[in-house]
């Protein structure tokens, strides 16, 4: 099958993603003191960019992630006001994520004012959650652990896909396979909601209920007369090494209801200075992965 695959242009579009791997790590020297770290990571996150830094969401999302690990409380402080700008400023649905999820880590009340600012005007339903769940630490809510205080991020609760009526896709999501060591319900709550969220947010995918039968597929995919993937979704173990939080989420993309492969999206994201069993950083590196992971397979299949 993967000779099959690799015949040709498209063989050529598979051996790329095949091999695709987005790796966001920023890591200043060991000797750079905390607060010139600190600097470093802020001059990087800065949009527009800061001269002589690449316009790239990567390394402004790695940076937000870095500040969000500081550790000494006075850096910590001065963290604050530049992610509360790039809340405020950044394009990039992922980084505005990256800096809602540092401001979490960072629990400084004094970053409510601008987290709240931004959940009233933040259009992307994945960075509102996690907006959300910032909020409800930063004040002290319950609603700190993870699970979003109602929204899909549940996926034990029953889920019902929007109805897309101009749909041209038809999205069927495997059950995940879990190599983390974590509880599977907990790689669920991260990964299902962002991916959901993620592919519903580009337009023109119909997502499909959970758990469906095939002949209930086909019979949609019939009568809307949609083109069919089925996206089976796997995360690999978690990697520390080097002090590091490297988290992989693999998509191997099939055409549906016949499920025959057409090739893999691989999505991965590292995040420094992370100490091993940060359940808090797992989650939120799956989810973004997942959502990483949406965006390549609705860029390489139509």
């Amino acid at each position: 099958m993967l000779s099959t695959l690799m015949n040709g242009k498209r063989g050529l579009a598979l051996a790329w993603m095949m091999g695709l791997s987005v790796l966001l790590l920023v890591a200043a020297p060991s000797r750079v003191h905390a607060e010139d770290r600190t600097q470093f990571l802020i001059t990087r996150l800065q949009y527009p960019p800061a001269a002589g830094v690449a316009d790239d969401f990567r390394i402004r999302t790695s940076a937000a992630l870095g500040l969000g690990s500081l550790a000494d409380v006075a850096e910590r402080d001065k963290a604050i006001t530049p992610l509360c700008q790039s809340l405020s400023s950044d394009p990039s649905d992922i980084v505005r994520q990256s800096v809602a999820a540092a401001l979490k880590r960072l629990n400084r009340p004094s970053a409510a004012s601008c987290v709240r600012n931004r959940l009233a005007n933040e259009g992307n339903a994945q960075v509102k959650m996690q907006l959300q769940r910032t909020l409800d630490a930063l004040e002290g809510s319950s609603g700190s652990g993870g699970g979003g205080g109602g929204s899909p991020a549940s996926s034990s609760g029953p889920w019902t896909p929007k109805f897309v009526q101009n749909a041209r896709y038809y999205v069927a999501i495997s059950a995940i396979t879990n190599n983390t060591g974590r509880p599977i319900e907990e790689v669920e709550r991260a990964i299902l909601p962002a991916l959901r969220g993620k592919i519903e947010s580009l337009g023109g995918y119909q997502l499909a209920p959970a758990k469906e039968g095939m002949d209930a597929a086909r019979a949609t995919i019939s009568k809307r007369k949609l083109k069919g993937y089925y996206l089976a979704i796997s995360v690999e173990k978690f990697d520390y090494a080097g002090g590091n939080l490297r988290v992989r989420v693999k998509c191997a993309v099939f055409d549906y209801p016949g499920k025959n492969l057409r090739g893999e999206v691989p999505a991965g994201l590292t995040q420094a200075g992370v100490r091993p069993g940060d359940h808090s950083a797992e989650q939120n590196l799956m989810g973004m992965a997942a959502e990483r992971a949406a965006e390549l397979f609705a860029q390489n299949f139509q």
